[in-house]
């Protein structure tokens, strides 16, 4: 009946729960045997559940058994990302119980996408525009800032992408003696350049670029932080072993 006192059974003795909830005893156990293990809460990695279907898992094996006659040394994987004038640290330091606060402007300003290409030695061949990347602006970057570097036996790795499989494109890379090959749907895994992309921000964040030159300036400067062996282990972690 609402509002009764608690049972008590002739002879049990126990802690007075005065109405309110106990812990469960049963969780607080698995959650001290989880750590007594060396098990630890962790964030997880997602990914998109489209990449678990029987279709891409087979697409995906056949992807890395290509590569196993493949010299993943020419590849270079192409790619682009948006960045803007928001940019900031994450994280900051304070006393206990005080919040960090950090002034960011209210409007990103124009979004300006990098389109660039990771090889074993690096980040290669990059272009700035304003705005979103398109089929023509891609075309232009294959040929005039892609290309030129270029030798016969590369082979130039795209994402699925729309704007990345217009016609016309893998002329203009055959042209130079190199060829397209695209990666398996739902596989950024796959692409080392993610990584590169991903310590590029780390480095705008602290830079914390608020006008349109300065962000230029900070690209240059993040983009000379990334290193030859930075860009060797990435290969290695998405599995193209390059030593």
């Amino acid at each position: 009946m609402r509002g009764s006192p608690a049972r008590c059974d002739a002879g049990r003795t126990g802690p007075a729960t005065s109405g309110r909830r106990q812990p469960r005893r049963g969780a607080n156990r698995a959650l001290a045997d989880a750590a007594s293990a060396g098990f630890a809460a962790q964030k997880k990695s997602l990914h998109a559940a489209e990449r678990d279907t029987e279709r891409v898992k087979g697409l995906r094996r056949d992807f890395l058994e290509a590569l196993q006659h493949q010299d993943v040394t020419r590849f270079k994987f192409v790619d682009e990302t948006s960045v803007n004038l928001t940019y900031t640290r994450r994280y900051g330091r304070a006393l206990g119980g005080r919040r960090v606060d950090a002034a960011v402007p209210l409007h990103n300003g124009p979004n300006v996408t990098v389109v660039a290409a990771l090889s074993a030695q690096g980040v290669e061949a990059v272009m700035e525009l304003d705005g979103a990347v398109n089929t023509a602006s891609f075309a232009v970057y294959l040929e005039q800032v892609l290309g030129p570097g270029l030798q016969p036996g590369d082979v130039v790795v795209l994402d699925n992408l729309r704007v990345h499989k217009a016609a016309g494109l893998a002329e203009l890379v055959e042209a130079r003696g190199a060829r397209l090959l695209y990666l398996p749907p739902y596989s950024p895994d796959f692409t080392p350049i993610e990584r590169a992309f991903s310590k590029l921000k780390t480095y705008l964040r602290t830079a914390a670029a608020r006008t349109r030159e300065a962000l230029t300036a900070a690209l240059q400067a993040a983009l000379a932080w990334i290193t030859t062996q930075d860009a060797q282990n990435w290969f290695n972690h998405s599995g193209y072993h390059v030593h």
